[in-house]
């Protein structure tokens, strides 16, 4: 029995070009690393074997759409704004629920170890959200209070959550929100606040003193899956009790904690 030959239509040269050039836009993309996040345009040519004029020609179009920036001083391109959303998107499937599953017993260890409330914070719109927290079984106590939100500029989360994030994405959340002092101890000065979140970022640690909370201490660090921040946890009580001394005594438990969350986090990736 003779089978009928079926024609298909011929592939569409706009389509080839189209998908050949989104082809070549991931590559470029692609060759961002956390070993190599700032490429000159050579090495992005060398790298996705694209001709200097086509990487030019691509990297400007994803310059434009905000995918990558280049550096105004030596000229080298990093990862944009754009991919920063993207990958906020792409975290938020495991982002609330069940960070705040992995997360429960060890703030509940934190308390039990510190006496002082832990709470896991996780970036908003204009600031941080304590997605779970749990609360010290002192009388006097500092809580956050689950579903509170907070600015950027405000407390040791806000800092840690901060001082994990590239450059570009600081800036743009900085940026956006808007100033206003939540207690006396809140940073109102803006170079004031990128020194405290670069030495944030030297010791793998925030601290903050009557930032969010009058006579209130905190100490926090950030949690990164998938090479991004997604979350950090603090430690938080009442500054006559809650000491610098005691805080930085507590850093290595803190460490362990931030370590172990993370490797859940990563067999759960």
């Amino acid at each position: 029995m003779a089978v009928e030959a079926k024609a298909f239509p011929a592939p569409d040269n706009g389509t080839v070009r189209g998908s050949q050039a989104i082809e070549r836009a991931l590559g470029i993309l692609s060759t961002f690393t956390s070993e190599t996040p700032s490429l000159t345009l050579k090495e992005i040519a060398g790298q996705t074997g694209l001709t200097m004029p086509t990487a030019h020609r691509m990297v400007k179009a994803l310059q434009r759409a905000s995918f990558v920036t280049q550096h105004s001083v030596d000229g080298t391109y990093r990862l944009g704004p754009a991919v920063v959303r993207l990958s906020q998107v792409a975290l938020s499937g495991t982002s609330r629920s069940t960070l705040a599953a992995v997360c429960t017993p060890y703030l509940e260890e934190l308390r039990d170890e510190t006496g002082e409330s832990a709470g896991l914070h996780m970036p908003s719109v204009d600031g941080r959200i304590c997605v779970a927290e749990a609360e010290s079984r002192h009388m006097m106590r500092m809580a956050t209070g689950v579903g509170r939100e907070l600015p950027w500029f405000a407390g040791a989360a806000s800092k840690a959550l901060l001082s994990g994030m590239g450059a570009d994405e600081r800036t743009a959340a900085l940026t956006r929100t808007p100033w206003r002092p939540v207690a006396s101890g809140t940073v109102d000065d803006r170079a004031r606040l990128l020194q405290d979140i670069a030495r944030s970022a030297r010791r793998g640690y925030a601290l903050s003193f009557s930032e969010t909370v009058e006579g209130a201490s905190a100490i926090a660090m950030p949690i990164r899956a998938a090479d991004h921040v997604v979350a950090a946890v603090n430690v938080a009580g009442p500054v006559l009790r809650w000491t610098r001394k005691r805080m930085i005594a507590a850093v290595p438990l803190l460490r362990s904690v931030v370590r172990r969350v993370e490797t859940e986090l990563g067999a759960i990736d």
